[in-house]
């Protein structure tokens, strides 16, 4: 985990030197020292000393927090801590120039990085579950797929909310883009060609046009949840709903070159779904799978909206 956190701080900018004289003081690992935290206000001042707490079953307690004050050089200090600290640990961590972020803002911190395509997570080969009340929902491995950016910014959604303290973990939504190659047909019956780019969102149950700005130039290799198979479309009912999507209205042209003013008529371009053909890619959208109050949900980036667990495929 040093190693995730020491390359967060390379991509936020965050330049560190090594420190002289001691790296660890019992469970504070010492990364280095910068000058500048961005994702913090800079005060100015001495060089800021960055620590490392790794994950452990208990919390940090408050004879730990006073070795740590004892031992730690004075100065200015951010704390990266996998571990909870206990309530008067942290009060005295209060009294002194120290920025201090716990599991959940770390996690989050670190989640955030990979759903933009910063940085790799890598995971297991196993799938892993989420068991929610009786069931069951597998989820497995991403493969190589184009993921979607992000559209929302999860602090601010769930600081709009009040749910701060929610335990979230970065997921991949799987998706469908389909590459669309038909035509358009006027009501005189002139035909144009045309290929478009489609996705099929089964979580949020729509067909939208999307472009490769849209995408994310590193697909991050975290878990790819899958909706159940009853949210995809059938070919009949997709290629159907592509009419709205790609049809499309024109001016008309107005066949008396004489005529002085120009018409102002919309024409129907009409999209022939039944002689077009569809290609499908697997694609992704970010996602975070929420628990609050022993309700397991998931959080869509592009929309903003959160689902039930129960809208992922059950085995």
């Amino acid at each position: 985990m040093d190693g995730t956190v020491r390359d967060m701080l390379h991509l936020r900018g965050v330049r560190i030197s090594p420190v002289e004289g001691f790296s660890e003081i019992i469970g504070f690992r010492c990364l280095g020292v910068a000058e500048k935290i961005p994702d913090f206000d800079n005060q100015g001042g001495s060089l800021v000393h960055i620590w490392h707490v790794s994950r452990d079953a208990l919390p940090v307690s408050v004879s730990e927090a006073e070795r740590w004050l004892v031992d730690a050089p004075p100065g200015r200090h951010w704390i990266l801590s996998e571990r909870e600290f206990s309530k008067p640990a942290h009060q005295i961590l209060s009294n002194i120039t120290v920025e201090f972020w716990g599991p959940e803002k770390l996690a989050r911190w670190i989640g955030e990085s990979v759903l933009r395509g910063d940085m790799s997570a890598q995971i297991s080969l196993e799938s892993e579950k989420i068991e929610d009340e009786s069931q069951e929902v597998i989820i497995s491995e991403s493969e190589a797929i184009k993921v979607f950016s992000s559209k929302i910014d999860l602090e601010d959604w769930l600081i709009q909310r009040g749910m701060e303290h929610v335990d979230s973990n970065p997921v991949l939504l799987q998706a469908t883009i389909w590459t669309v190659h038909g035509s358009l047909i006027s009501p005189s019956g002139l035909n144009e060609s045309h290929s478009w780019r489609v996705l099929e969102d089964p979580w949020a149950e729509k067909l939208e046009l999307h472009d490769e700005s849209e995408m994310l130039s590193n697909s991050p290799n975290i878990r790819l949840l899958k909706p159940q198979e009853t949210k995809w479309l059938e070919d009949n009912d997709l290629r159907t709903m592509l009419i709205g999507i790609l049809e499309t209205r024109r001016q008309k042209e107005d066949d008396s070159r004489k005529s002085a003013v120009r018409s102002t008529m919309l024409e129907r371009w009409e999209f022939d779904y039944e002689n077009a053909s569809l290609e499908s890619t697997p694609a992704a959208i970010p996602g975070w799978i929420l628990k609050t109050g022993g309700v397991t949900e998931i959080l869509h980036s592009r929309n903003g909206r959160s689902y039930n667990i129960n809208f992922a495929e059950v085995p």
